[in-house]
C-alpha cells in the first residue's frame, strides 16, 4: 500500500531525550539507560538498526536525512535507519521502516547481513558508537513515488544501481540518481562525495558490497 507523505501513526520528531540501552565494547547490555543526546556526548556504545531496501532490478533506496536531524543532518545515508529502544526486538524495530519512508514489513520479507561495530566522531564532538544490525529486503511492485518518506525524518528518498551507488561510496565522482520528496514531489539529483556521511563513508562501502553479493544471489537463475 502507498505510504502517505508528511506524517505516520507513532512518527517521532528527533528527540534527544529518546532512551538507549547502554552497551559495552562487547556489546553487551550494561544496565544503564539514558538518553540518546547524552549517550552520543559521552560516546556510550548502544545498538542500532539499519535496512537497505533493494527493488528486483537491483536498484537500492538511499535517503537524504532530514535538516533537523542530530548528526549527520541532510546528508545521504541507508535506506532506513533508527535506534534499537530498550527491550525491542525485530519486529519493534522494523517500525522505522513505516515511520520514515512509508513500508511496512514483517520479519519474514528482510534478511539478516551482518552487525557492524561502527565508531564515528563528528566535528561538533558527539561521538556515536553504535553495534549496527544491518538487514536488507527485496521490495518488489512499488515505484519510488510509492514511498511516503516523512519530513521529519527523511527530506528526499532516491534510487539508483547498486553498482552505481557501491562506486560512488568506493571511488568518489558523481551520481545521477531518481528522487522522491517528502512532500510527494518528484525531485531527481546528481549525488556527490559530499552528499555522503564521511564518518560512515568506508564501513557504508562495505556493507554495500555485501548487499550486491545478495542480490546477485538472489538474481541468479536457478538450475
Amino acid at each position: 500500500m502507498p505510504g502517505r507523505p508528511g506524517t505516520y501513526p507513532g512518527a517521532m520528531a528527533t528527540d534527544a531525550d529518546e532512551e538507549l540501552e547502554v552497551l559495552d565494547a562487547a556489546g553487551l547490555p550494561t544496565g544503564a539507560i539514558k538518553p540518546r543526546a547524552a549517550i552520543h556526548r559521552d560516546g556510550d556504545w548502544h545498538r542500532a538498526f539499519h535496512l537497505w531496501v533493494v527493488h528486483p532490478d537491483g536498484h537500492v533506496l538511499l535517503q537524504r536525512r532530514s535538516p533537523s536531524k542530530d548528526l549527520a543532518a541532510g546528508k545521504v545515508d541507508v535506506s532506513v535507519g533508527g535506534h534499537v529502544r530498550p527491550g525491542e526486538t525485530l519486529p519493534d524495530v522494523l517500525r522505522e521502516a513505516e515511520e520514515e519512508i512509508g513500508l511496512t514489513l514483517r520479519p519474514g520479507e528482510t534478511d539478516y547481513l551482518e552487525t557492524l561495530r561502527a565508531e564515528r566522531a563528528y566535528p561538533d564532538g558527539a561521538l556515536d558508537r553504535e553495534f549496527q544490525d544491518v538487514y536488507v529486503a527485496l521490495v518488489s511492485g512499488r515505484e519510488l513515488s510509492d514511498y511516503g518518506p516523512d519530513c521529519r525524518e527523511v527530506s528526499v528518498l532516491y534510487e539508483a544501481p547498486l553498482a552505481r551507488v557501491l562506486a560512488l561510496y568506493r571511488d568518489g565522482g558523481s551520481l545521477p540518481v531518481a528522487g522522491w520528496d517528502c512532500q510527494a514531489r518528484r525531485n531527481d539529483a546528481l549525488l556527490i562525495e559530499e552528499d555522503l556521511i564521511a564518518e560512515a563513508r568506508e564501513q557504508t562501502a562495505a556493507s554495500l558490497e555485501r548487499v550486491l553479493a545478495w542480490w546477485q544471489e538472489c538474481s541468479a537463475p536457478v538450475d
